[in-house]
């Protein structure tokens, strides 16, 4: 079956006659997403792995791919949002997506359920929706540090100014940002080696400056992204918490230290924090667009206090300009340098840096329903193979300092679309396995391809591949069909 799926992505890629059709569905849903006001897409797609799941098939798609075998899954998707024809200072909007998979296990999932309205610049939401924070290139990027789309989302409220607003000094500065609580729902949470269900909250927040007038050709992009998982300290300490939950609060939002051992002069965050520090420059081009941008990782102040700003998200994005006049057309591609080496680490305080991920209380780490909510070349301890160390049972990710190099690419020929992703990447485990870990090698590709039908229905593949020394050996994909209405 996987030779199969190898077979039908290069026939697409293969079949490159022009139907004078609509461009494929990976073209058409993010055109409509910025130009209709409301749409439906229905997708029927067949998927084949072996006892493992491609890196690439199941990374950044909001937990949403079945599990190894064969599946057949049924995906729809509905989508009203503001009106672009007119601007009207308030405006509502809504978005529904639901998948079944039908194979070893039959499921139903909620991909996405939200309402949102808007008031000027400004938008409240609430509900589950597919977001990704921190600067970087969403379509063929490895993965944001804080939230990337790995995972499901959270079922939160918010307010925020989503587009660059808020002008000042003539346009010269522009603003956007975003202001989040959540809901995760039970989490497992260690006590002193004892582990509790408990009720689990979550914190995000987001504020981006734009630097540059909007006509000119280059702009500077400056924000920082901070995300907090917490639980009521009196469930876990009893009476010997002594904050009030607005106190807590408080302390999540600003991560200010607190004494969270009892009779112990042991301080913390209240919560398990990461973020990043963003910075970005876009050059608006006669040919093309480029932006170049840099995060910059935290999790508490030990991250500055140490000096870990060499690990970070490097990358740029070239997109072309040019209107596509047949045959080959370049569209997009992305270089990206991941780093999360040094994690704050000095060897005088050997147990106190960043182990990204991984919390000292929070078993699951930064994970919400099983799946990374970051950047997924860091690695949960199920994906590895069974025989490298994985260190304490309190590490849910079991390989989280690595160097990654990246490349993301998308064009078209004629009317077929094109994408691929290759990854290579450096592993060397935690450094709780330092020494123990071997440094390893992993390589993980995707080709994917989509092409217009007749009657409005687009043929789409996948074909995966991993190969290394990290993950299992593992090739898989999809071949789908879908109508955009």
């Amino acid at each position: 079956m996987s030779r199969f799926l190898l077979f039908a992505t290069l026939s697409l890629i293969a079949a490159a006659d022009s139907y004078g059709q609509p461009l494929p569905i990976l073209d058409t849903v993010e055109k409509r997403y910025k130009t209709e006001t409301s749409f439906g897409m229905v997708e029927v797609q067949a998927v084949q792995t072996g006892e493992s799941v491609p890196f690439w098939m199941r990374s950044l798609q909001y937990g949403s791919i079945p599990l190894n075998g064969t599946s057949l899954s049924a995906i729809g998707t509905y989508v009203r949002d503001y009106d672009r024809d007119t601007i009207r200072k308030v405006d509502w909007g809504v978005g529904l997506q639901m998948r079944t998979n039908l194979g070893k296990i039959a499921e139903a999932l909620l991909i996405e359920a939200y309402a949102k309205v808007k008031w000027k610049m400004f938008e409240l939401k609430a509900g589950r929706s597919r977001d990704v924070f921190g600067l970087m290139d969403t379509t063929l990027g490895s993965g944001s540090f804080t939230v990337s789309g790995n995972a499901a989302g959270i079922p939160k409220i918010g307010i925020s100014i989503p587009e660059y607003s808020f002008p000042i000094f003539d346009s010269l500065l522009a603003f956007k940002g975003n202001f989040v609580q959540g809901w995760m729902g039970n989490s497992p949470i260690n006590i002193t080696n004892n582990v509790k269900q408990l009720t689990s909250y979550y914190h995000q927040k987001s504020l981006h400056m734009r630097i540059g007038k909007p006509g000119w050709k280059v702009r500077g992009i400056a924000g920082v992204v901070h995300q907090a998982f917490w639980v009521n300290g009196n469930d876990m300490w009893g009476s010997a918490y002594t904050l009030t939950p607005f106190q807590t609060y408080m302390y999540v939002l600003t991560g200010k230290n607190y004494i969270y051992k009892p009779n112990s002069a042991f301080t913390t965050n209240v919560g398990n924090h990461q973020g990043s520090i963003d910075f970005g420059l876009e050059i608006n081009g006669d040919k093309v667009n480029t932006l170049l941008y840099h995060q910059v990782l935290y999790e508490s102040e030990n991250s500055f206090k140490n000096g870990s700003l060499s690990d970070g998200l490097t990358g740029v994005s070239i997109t072309n300009k040019q209107p596509a006049d047949g045959g080959f057309h370049f569209r997009k591609l992305v270089l990206e340098y991941f780093r999360t080496v040094d994690q704050a680490y000095v060897s005088s305080r050997p147990y106190n840096y960043d182990n990204y991920y991984n919390h000292e209380f929070f078993i699951n780490g930064s994970s919400y329903l099983g799946n990374t909510m970051g950047n997924p070349f860091i690695s949960r301890k199920s994906d590895m193979r069974e025989e490298l160390p994985k260190g304490s049972g309190r590490n849910f990710f079991s390989n989280n300092r690595l160097t990654l190099f990246h490349i993301g690419a998308e064009a078209a020929v004629d009317n077929l679309m094109l994408k691929a992703r290759f990854s290579i990447s450096k592993n060397l485990g935690l450094y709780e396995t330092n020494g123990r870990f071997p440094a390893v090698s992993q390589r993980s590709i995707s080709i994917e391809a989509g092409l217009p039908l007749k009657d409005g229905w687009q043929v789409r593949s996948l074909f995966a591949l991993d190969n290394g020394a990290l993950l299992n050996n593992a090739a898989g994909g999809f071949i789908s069909l879908t109508r955009v209405f």
